[in-house]
């Protein structure tokens, strides 16, 4: 394939063609498979199957070794080059897709913790802005807590250094912080700059995420519970 810059939508077939083969064959360097059992996993005839084979070895994706009825087929350079063309394609998709939440009431635990000198001061410090002492609360759907953690997975977090505080006995851990914008899902005029929380130590139910703003977001953006957040990532920050 000349342009490896992109994939034709009339090669689509044969990526996916090429990405049953990467899935079966796994850690091993080659498989042993007929067109017959190729035409089972991808549910197409034997014939359309065999032709998938010839198309991807045609284009130097793979390899094969015929002997007899038997095959092997190997997946070159250029097939692994194109599957992680289509990976970093579907990553970009994933960190664009709208990841949305749900205004849902807190348990001030945010606001506690905000609040503790230790962490107040790396806050203001490292995200640039003195916080209001709590957070927004946002509920996910399963969905969107995936693809909000594949983007945090992709990112480094401004670290906020766990601490002891002797006075007390106790420690504090360590919280991971990402840049972001969130705004009314019916309205994106007013964007405000805000941070995700990522806390280890939590008594949250499944799915929220906390948001730490420099405004009180519930005022700053009218919101009341229900109401439906969109969160951006600011681009250029990875």
């Amino acid at each position: 394939m000349k342009d490896k810059k992109e994939i034709l939508p009339d090669r689509y077939a044969d990526w996916f063609a090429l990405f049953h083969l990467c899935q079966n064959i796994g850690s091993q360097k080659a498989i042993h498979i007929s067109s017959v059992e190729f035409g089972k996993i991808l549910k197409l005839s034997q014939q359309t199957a065999s032709r998938r084979l010839y198309q991807l070895e045609e284009m130097g994706w793979i390899q094969r070794k015929i002997v007899g009825k038997e095959q092997t087929i190997r997946i070159t350079k250029e097939g692994a080059d194109i599957m992680l063309l289509m990976y970093n394609s579907l990553k970009q998709i994933l960190r664009d897709i709208l990841i949305v939440g749900e205004v849902t009431e807190g348990m001030g635990e945010g606001g506690y913790y905000v609040r503790i000198p230790g962490y107040l001061k790396q806050f203001e410090k490292k995200l640039g802005f003195e916080p209001y002492y709590g957070t927004l609360n946002l509920q996910l759907s399963d969905l969107n807590k995936e693809l909000l953690d594949e983007n945090l997975n992709s990112r480094l977090p401004v670290l906020i250094e766990g601490f002891e505080d002797k006075d007390i006995g106790r420690s504090y851990g360590s919280v991971e912080c990402y840049n972001c914008l969130v705004s009314r899902l019916d309205s994106q005029e007013n964007k405000i700059k805000a941070a995700i929380l990522k806390i280890k130590r939590t008594h949250h139910k499944k799915n929220i995420v906390e948001i730490l703003a420099k405004d009180y977001l519930r005022d700053k953006l009218n919101l009341k519970n229900g109401d439906r957040i969109r969160i951006e990532f600011i681009k250029g920050e990875l």
